[in-house]
């Protein structure tokens, strides 16, 4: 399992939201939507968001000469639909946890907090499978953070957060092969009244995994983010469904063992980890 590239620091304490998903469940070809925070209601550039369309839409063509009718743009691409819209400003009830909880961008609560408009990105329809799906989301949002007054990026299925300049540093060689789960995937660590650690990820069931949640362990909150979070990257890397009752660990001596359990949150089924 690589490294889990958030690094190593303690995250504020935050249950996933209410509506969170943890099962991997839902319609394989359901619509995978990314948000685009801006200052402005400048449109993106209509010629880069095709391109993005045309190199990761997995050879689907894309039709001749799609407009954009006022803030409106859908394009065709096969059995594909990629629609972008301009639109008010996201409410921010749904962006003030993820920006407490932005450890690895300490101005996301103030940055975010002055955006006026967010683009809408949403990949509809089609057959592409659930990761090929978020590759084609994730470049489609580049495209409009490069020609947008962009202030920050929301992906709502992992309720993460993430500034501009980085988003598009780490996304750029994003490909169905060679993946950045950390952009899509958020890892958090909170404290036992007993002293403990507890851990869950939110974004996995997205992409048809199960969330991994860690119930109690003396590991160190960096030590057991770190691990969660290079299991939550293995699995989609590896495009691997955990099992029930199988081992898993970061050498040839560690083995923890896995099951699938109730969410400690009241989430459904989900990946347990028994990391002591």
């Amino acid at each position: 399992m690589g490294l889990w590239p958030f690094g190593k620091k303690k995250q504020k304490a935050s249950e996933p939201a209410a509506g969170d998903a943890t099962a991997a469940e839902g319609d394989e070809n359901g619509p995978a939507l990314g948000f685009v925070l801006t200052s402005s209601p400048r449109l993106p550039d209509l010629a880069k968001i095709v391109s993005a369309i045309r190199s990761f839409a997995g050879g689907k063509a894309v039709e001749a000469d799609p407009k954009w009718d006022d803030t409106n743009l859908v394009v065709q691409a096969g059995d594909l639909m990629v629609a972008v819209s301009m639109m008010p400003p996201y409410p921010w009830k749904d962006l003030e946890g993820p920006c407490a909880t932005a450890w690895w961008w300490p101005e996301a609560t103030e940055r975010l907090k002055s955006h006026t408009n967010h683009v809408l990105v949403a990949i509809l329809g089609g057959e592409m499978d659930r990761i090929d799906r978020r590759v084609l989301l994730t470049h489609v949002v580049r495209a409009v953070l490069k020609t947008t007054d962009a202030v920050g990026v929301y992906w709502a299925e992992g309720t993460v957060v993430h500034e501009p300049k980085t988003f598009l540093e780490e996304s750029a060689k994003v490909t169905a092969e060679d993946l950045a789960p950390h952009l899509w995937i958020d890892v958090r660590v909170e404290q036992n009244p007993d002293g403990s650690f507890r851990s869950f990820t939110t974004g996995l069931a997205p992409l048809g995994f199960l969330e991994i949640e860690v119930k109690r362990s003396k590991r160190s909150p960096e030590d057991l983010m770190q691990f969660v979070g290079d299991v939550a990257a293995y699995v989609v890397n590896s495009r691997v469904h955990v099992k029930h009752g199988e081992t898993m660990g970061g050498s040839a001596e560690e083995r923890i063992k896995a099951t699938h359990a109730e969410s400690m949150f009241g989430r459904g089924t989900v990946l347990h980890l028994a990391v002591p």
